[in-house]
This record gives C-alpha cells, structure tokens and sequence, in this order.
C-alpha cells in the first residue's frame, strides 16, 4: 500500500476519534458550553495519552483546529483571567452557576 494512502487514513482515523469525542462531550452538557468544551479537552487527554506520539501529534493538532483544544496549563490561565472578571470555570457569574461556585 502507499505511505501516502496509509497516513491519509490514520489521519482521517484519528479525525474521526476526535469528531466522536466531541460530539459526546456536546451531548453530555448541551446547554454549557465551557463545561463541554472542558470535558472535551479532557476526554482527549484520556484517548490519547501520549501527545508526543504520531498518533498523538496529529489528534492533538486537528483538535486545536477544530475544537479549540485548550491544554491543562491553558485552562487554567482561562480559568484565572475569567475569575477576574467574576466567571467561574463553569463559564457562569455569582447568579446562574447553579453548583455554587461563589458560595
């Protein structure tokens, strides 16, 4: 088989991993976006453990073009300039985080 054809299909492989971790991600929290998008970047943490790999490489790439992949570290930089502005890492204010964030 041609290298060529055989990456195009682990790469579409990995596409199609990626595509199926968000959607799931999006149904669990359909009215939360940031707490989605979190539980995306999480999920992706956990399906490809080793960013470093090929495999890894090409998902965590197609992940921050797609979805806005945000790592650990960058999250937590979101996290700390929203805070500022009186959001918590739920993407909510004081009055409609319903876990109690500001409590």
């Amino acid at each position: 088989m041609n290298t060529e054809i055989t990456i195009a299909v682990a790469q579409a492989s990995v596409a199609s991993k990626i595509d199926e971790i968000y959607e799931a991600a999006m149904a669990r929290f359909p009215t939360y976006e940031t707490v989605a998008h979190r539980a995306f970047c999480e999920s992706m943490l956990q399906a490809f453990p080793d960013p470093q790999s090929t495999e890894g490489a090409q998902a965590f790439q197609y992940a921050i073009g797609e979805y806005g992949y945000l790592t650990p570290e960058e999250i937590a930089a979101e996290d700390a300039e929203a805070s500022v502005d009186g959001i918590c890492s739920h993407g909510l204010d004081f009055w409609t985080c319903p876990k109690g964030c500001f409590g």
